[in-house]
């Protein structure tokens, strides 16, 4: 866009010139008053001069009342009428004209400066709105594109550039977030159904032995139909926490929290998951204070709890489990300490993983969701998980609440 389409196409320009036609008609009424009162009153204080020198007064000199007076007196008495209107001097019309042309000027020269100084200030505006929607342009065809910022000598430019350039920034956010999410996506379909693959390839090669095998006797009927069966439990069990872990990521989990007894929580939790302690001969044992008060969801609470205790049965081969509860001037704290072979330091980091027990993992036990899920819980729950393990010593887990 050049700068004649600038003035044409924009109503500002047009408003600038508007503005500086009415500024001069007002320049022009209101010089033409001035001139018209300055020549009256110049032209009266010349015919007192005039009046004064008939009467005898020194023309040099400020005109004297008794001369003005004695002049008069003189032309009543030849006649001349004395009071005759200033429009009448001869000189009148080029006093007025000059007192006209000076006042015009005064006033129309700021006028002009004005405009030129308006008009260069608007077409700075313009070159920098024009070189923002040229980086609004890149920002949007390319990702990643920072804008730099434009209108340093205006405000209003700059306040609308630094808004663009958040604007561009989060854009490139949500666009880092969007990439993640399908990076995520991506992988937890691979290990899904690679999860489902491996129980399916098991209940397809038992239903083929089953079809093709006449002569099979009962006990190893039994066992195909119960190796089917724990594989369709688990196919279960890993849709069921997909569910449950795609609810807590989209945030429409709602938890009711209320002021109930921490411990109750937990004891509610262990006698969920005691028959699969008792199967895998695992002592559990609980030391906690009875008087400790949390706001919390117990449900979900429960859940999370319990899938730090699955996964210690599971995948630590412990065979004791011990709970604590305590608290101190800022935090509650709930512990779950076990003895089992302790996890790598190198790989609790990736212990909240999706599907973090490796997807090879041909035991079913579980579906490598549970510790997600209970790690989004408990941030649901405003705490946090802390993990401290040692090799062939055993593993603590910290769920912590601020007070």
């Amino acid at each position: 866009m050049d700068r004649s389409d600038k003035f044409i196409n924009n109503r500002q320009s047009r408003r600038l010139v508007l503005a500086f036609l009415i500024m001069i008609a007002v320049s022009v009424i209101f010089s033409a008053f001035i001139s018209v009162k300055a020549a009256g009153y110049i032209s009266k204080e010349q015919l007192k001069i005039y009046l004064s020198a008939v009467g005898g007064g020194d023309i040099l000199k400020e005109p004297a009342e008794e001369d003005i007076v004695r002049g008069e007196s003189i032309l009543d008495f030849r006649g001349i009428d004395s009071n005759i209107p200033p429009q009448l001097v001869y000189d009148y019309s080029a006093i007025r004209r000059r007192v006209f042309i000076f006042m015009l000027a005064v006033t129309i020269i700021p006028s002009v400066i004005w405009l030129l100084y308006s008009m260069k200030s608007l077409f700075s505006v313009y070159d920098d709105l024009e070189e923002l929607r040229k980086e609004c342009i890149k920002a949007a065809n390319e990702l990643g594109y920072s804008i730099k910022l434009k209108g340093q000598g205006s405000d209003c430019v700059r306040r609308i550039s630094e808004s663009a350039e958040t604007l561009v920034n989060r854009m490139n956010y949500l666009y880092a977030e969007i990439k993640n999410e399908k990076t995520y996506l991506r992988g937890f379909l691979e290990d899904f159904s690679h999860q489902i693959k491996t129980s399916l390839a098991v209940i397809r090669l038992n239903t083929d032995i089953l079809a093709e095998t006449e002569d099979l006797d009962e006990k190893r009927r039994e066992e195909l139909d119960s190796e089917m069966q724990l594989n369709l439990d688990a196919m279960e069990n890993l849709v069921v926490q997909a569910i449950k872990l795609a609810r807590l990521d989209m945030d429409t989990v709602e938890y009711k929290k209320e002021n109930c007894l921490l411990n109750d929580t937990c004891r509610r939790a262990v006698k969920r998951i005691l028959p699969l302690l008792r199967k895998e001969n695992i002592a559990v044992s609980c030391e906690m204070h009875e008087d400790i008060i949390l706001m919390h969801d117990r449900g979900w609470l429960c859940e999370a709890i319990e899938n730090i205790l699955k996964n210690s049965a599971d995948h630590s081969g412990c065979t004791e489990i011990k709970i604590e509860i305590s608290e101190n001037p800022i935090s509650i704290i709930l512990a779950i300490n076990d003895n089992g072979r302790g996890i790598p330091q190198k790989d609790i980091p990736k212990l909240f993983e999706r599907f973090a027990k490796k997807s090879g993992d041909i035991t079913m036990k579980s579906a490598g969701l549970g510790m997600s899920i209970a790690q989004k819980i408990v941030h649901g729950q405003n705490g946090e998980i802390l993990v401290y393990s040692t090799e062939n010593e055993g593993t603590r887990f910290e769920i912590v609440f601020l007070k």
